[in-house]
């Protein structure tokens, strides 16, 4: 092999090595030991730890509670018939008959009579409703062919509505345009002095749904007439329970 080959194979073996240290500085060192950056990826896709779903069962079939209502279940007392007052039908939508926690029924009833001295008048479209009853809700939406996840965007799941607890009401129209009447401006000013909040305000922390019409009494937090919290995930510790 003569001095001008050689000198030929030399260079070739060095622009070898010179590309192959280009590739390697740009691409990922090969290592068995993944970077910093990969470690938070595969942690964040298959977490050490799975916290529990939520699960509700309709029908046969189990559904998992899906964000905003997830980690918002009440625990509702035991509530028998004599636990309830019946809110006068003058009051009531279709003058229905509804019922409302003792214990609210009178702080209702001068919120009511308040309002109509004002010139509002506000009609109860719904109060108390068992977990039993918002099951047959969604038996009844699932059987005209919608589903559990259209549904859920709207309705609360059986065990996450606070009607449960007998003191949410839900002022008449229970929709959208409630937000565009003299009523929700009068409450939104009033509601306070009579111990009723409105849970599901607008751009509410919980991201809840919006629901003008939907407000809850919580009694005198001044005094000690507090009945119970708006929402379970707003708060650390109750302020109050319900007696059994």
């Amino acid at each position: 092999m003569n001095t001008k080959t050689r000198y030929s194979r030399r260079r070739c073996t060095i622009f070898l090595l010179i590309m192959l240290m280009m590739v390697c500085v740009s691409q990922p060192a090969c290592s068995t030991r993944p970077s910093k950056s990969s470690q938070v990826i595969r942690s964040l896709e298959s977490p050490e730890r799975d916290e529990p779903q939520e699960v509700v069962t309709i029908n046969g079939n189990t559904y998992i509670i899906p964000p905003p209502w997830s980690g918002n279940k009440f625990v509702a007392p035991k509530l028998d018939y004599s636990d309830f007052r019946r809110i006068p039908t003058e009051y009531t939508h279709n003058s229905s008959k509804l019922y409302i926690l003792a214990a609210a029924y009178q702080p209702v009833v001068v919120l009511l009579k308040a309002a109509e001295q004002d010139g509002i008048f506000l009609k109860v479209e719904s109060v108390y409703r068992s977990a039993g009853y918002q099951k047959r809700i969604f038996k009844r939406m699932l059987a005209e062919g919608r589903t559990f996840g259209d549904i859920v965007r709207y309705v609360a799941p059986p065990g996450y509505s606070q009607h449960m607890l007998g003191t949410a009401i839900d002022f008449f129209p229970s929709n959208w345009r409630f937000a565009d009447t003299t009523a929700y401006t009068w409450l939104q000013e009033n509601g306070w002095r009579f111990g009723f909040e409105e849970t599901y305000f607008r751009l509410n922390p919980m991201k809840m749904p919006w629901e003008a019409w939907h407000w809850n009494f919580i009694g005198n937090k001044n005094g000690d007439q507090v009945i119970t919290t708006s929402l379970p995930g707003r708060a650390k510790k109750s302020e109050a329970r319900l007696s059994e």
